[in-house]
């Protein structure tokens, strides 16, 4: 009986959490737009504007997901699906997406709330596409000579993220122990450089042994003043470029 006693109470606790993470607007009656916070996303491939992906996730003013089913959301007059997600078992939350979305020069969002009045939520332009051929860096990386990154006519591309994988002197030919170095973000323009010395690759504690890079575009669009302010709606997209170097013939030397 007291194991029973003990178990109860939590699974009324779970009860009220989730209660408490939904918001009152998921039920009823939602007439008013102000009410509302609206956060769009969409991911497009940056060399294919119509592989794209829409999410949208709808707020209270006290941050609590609003899973009103009978509140619709479009794109460019396309309905957009509701996609019910669970957690801790007995908590749910809906947002709004679709993929591969047709459009030309614009995404326009609308909203329909529960009394079918229709709303403009906001509009976002798409990135404009880029090539990821005038990306210029070696096909492989050489401990010898400085590496050089350059790049062309990459458009709305804004951000240039730098990840390097580097292998620790703990390591021996049977067993290797890897580790990443702290990220680097710079911002970028359509054209530049980006160099890294020789000298950075090996070091008294590892050696590199890869180096992953991310051009990302990034742009926020225009809301409908009435939503939250809080809202926002954003469109990014990446191109990635790794390129690996052969610590392998090196390992022997550099770790004895």
């Amino acid at each position: 009986m007291l194991m029973k006693s003990l178990v109860f109470p939590a699974f009324l606790l779970l009860i009220i959490f989730a209660s408490s993470c939904k918001s009152p607007l998921s039920d009823g009656k939602v007439e008013d737009l102000s009410a509302i916070c609206a956060k769009i996303e969409i991911y497009q491939n940056l060399s294919d504007r119509k592989d794209n992906r829409v999410t949208i996730s709808l707020y209270d003013g006290g941050n609590k997901t609003i899973d009103n089913k009978n509140i619709i959301i479009k794109v460019n007059g396309i309905v957009l699906d509701t996609v019910e997600t669970k957690s801790l078992y007995y908590t749910t939350s809906n947002f709004y997406a679709k993929e591969n979305v047709p459009v030309n020069d614009v995404y326009k969002f609308e909203i329909i709330l529960t009394d079918k009045k229709t709303y403009t939520l906001g509009s976002i332009k798409p990135i404009e596409e880029s090539n990821e051929n005038t990306i210029f860096l070696p096909p492989k990386g050489d401990f010898n000579k400085d590496l050089v990154l350059s790049w062309r006519k990459l458009k709305e591309i804004n951000e240039l993220s730098i990840s390097k994988s580097v292998l620790l002197k703990t390591s021996n030919t049977l067993e290797k122990n890897y580790t990443y170095e702290p990220k680097i973000l710079r911002k970028i323009g359509a054209e530049g450089t980006y160099s890294f010395p020789k000298s950075s690759f090996i070091n008294s504690k590892s050696i590199l042994s890869g180096i992953e890079m991310t051009f990302t575009a990034l742009k926020f669009g225009e809301l409908n003043k009435q939503l939250l302010s809080n809202s926002e709606i954003k469109i990014s997209g990446h191109i990635d470029k790794y390129i690996d170097f052969d610590e392998e013939k090196i390992l022997l030397n550099s770790f004895d």
